[in-house]
């Protein structure tokens, strides 16, 4: 019997754990503080990480592998910047198409009073 209370305790403990660590955090009192305005340390420290153990990967490295690793890594960077760039362009060109619609759509469809 005192093997089957103790697993009946030791699985309450695990609940009371498991309910505490995924409770949703409070929402702050101040209305106007944004989400989108709030970057978490944590993240910044998670990308300082990676960032750090992919320079200490390649530091590893010799010779070859070394040069092969750096090229793989500045083709994946500039990849990733030029996607980035052209979805800024693209963005652009969209709001460009958009504002001249309105303006189209403004003086020739537009009811005049």
């Amino acid at each position: 019997m005192s093997n089957s209370d103790d697993l009946e305790e030791r699985f309450r403990q695990l609940e009371r754990e498991v309910s505490n660590k995924f409770e949703p955090p409070l929402k702050s009192a101040d209305p106007f503080k944004t989400e989108f305005n709030q970057v978490s340390d944590n993240t910044v420290e998670t990308a300082k990480t990676s960032l750090s153990g992919l320079v200490n990967w390649i530091n590893s490295l010799t010779g070859v592998t070394k040069i092969a690793a750096i090229a793989v890594v500045g083709i994946l960077t500039f990849a990733i910047v030029k996607f980035l760039v052209n979805l800024v362009a693209a963005a652009v060109s969209l709001v460009f198409m958009v504002a001249i619609a309105y303006v189209l759509y403004k003086l020739f469809f537009e009811t005049k009073s």
